[in-house]
């Protein structure tokens, strides 16, 4: 039988010289940390755009820790009120009364394109039944008022199986820009038993799991589960062609009524902090690799333009020493 070593009384020498040697060692480290944090968060599709910002600008400046979160539009902008971040990731514009929140708070922001994306519709690879939905039926599916629960219901030259919808919650950019363009302007509410999450992850995962699923979230959570998922084209209209998501028809907006652009808002007052204008110069002066590697549409040149310029206003306002 194995039989443990008891401890022998008082503290060997080696012991003592340790516990004064690492605190100074620990000490010495201080320089290594990171000089300042910049947080970002909100929405869930443009962090796919500010996680390969984030991830880009740490090789340049790794000394300043840059933090990205993805609550969601609605969160990032509730978070960027209560003076708890610097950067706001939104797929939808600001509210008129987010707009109002932020001048009465002396929290004023600068808005800047960062890309464009589609939102994609999408249902399990073994649905070969649909070969399309109009802007019609998706209203059918997911308005406040629907009680259709198999694909039956939706067409009837669709099998009668049950039906599974999946959908962003309610504080997500996404979930709202998709009811105000299908469902209705003002519309906040959808349809009883909806399967929903603030992680596209996890609906990319219930849709894929189930074969009579159906979801929908930014078309660059698709293009990286393609293999997973089956996108579904659009008609805006009983009698207009059906239009896939792509980067051409997102950009042309062709894919209609559901291609939108993507933002980031800055707080000005942030701007003042040489480490936050260094990383929106570096964010924005490589959106183009930056948006195409998150794949999404990356703003055009006339968007590239437009932020430059209001990023130089802004910088110039707050008096940015040089870093």
């Amino acid at each position: 039988m194995l039989k443990l070593r008891q401890p022998t009384h008082g503290v060997p020498a080696f012991l003592k010289f340790l516990g004064l040697l690492i605190p100074g060692i620990l000490a010495g480290c201080g320089d290594s940390r990171p000089l300042e944090t910049i947080a970002v968060d909100g929405s869930s599709t443009v962090f796919r755009i500010s996680q390969k910002a984030q991830i880009d600008f740490n090789k340049v400046a790794p000394e300043i820790q840059v933090t990205v979160g993805n609550h969601g539009t609605g969160g990032g902008f509730d978070r960027y009120l209560r003076n708890e971040v610097d950067v706001i990731d939104a797929s939808r514009d600001a509210k008129p009364e987010e707009t109002e929140k932020s001048k009465e708070s002396g929290l004023e922001w600068t808005r800047f394109l960062v890309g464009y994306d589609g939102i994609t519709v999408v249902v399990h690879p073994k649905n070969d039944f649909v070969k399309s939905l109009t802007v019609e039926q998706l209203k059918q599916l997911y308005g406040p008022e629907s009680e259709i629960t198999t694909w039956k219901d939706l067409d009837p030259s669709w099998p009668d199986k049950k039906i599974i919808v999946y959908s962003p919650d309610s504080a997500s950019g996404t979930f709202e820009f998709f009811m105000e363009a299908i469902v209705g302007k003002g519309v906040k509410t959808q349809r009883k038993g909806v399967q929903v999450s603030p992680d596209d992850n996890q609906l990319v995962a219930g849709v894929a799991g189930d074969e009579g699923a159906i979801g929908y979230f930014g078309y660059g959570y698709f293009v990286v589960n393609k293999e997973r998922l089956r996108a579904i084209p659009l008609q805006n209209g009983a009698d207009a062609p059906a239009v896939m998501p792509s980067p051409e028809t997102i950009m042309s907006k062709e894919y209609a009524p559901l291609s939108r652009p993507l933002y980031i808002f800055v707080k000005n007052a942030a701007l003042k902090r040489p480490a936050v204008a260094q990383f929106v110069k570096h964010y924005l002066g490589n959106i183009d690799r930056l948006a195409t590697a998150a794949n999404f549409d990356a703003p055009n040149e006339a968007d590239i333009k437009a932020n430059q310029e209001a990023l130089n206003k802004a910088i110039e306002a707050a008096g940015t020493p040089a870093s």
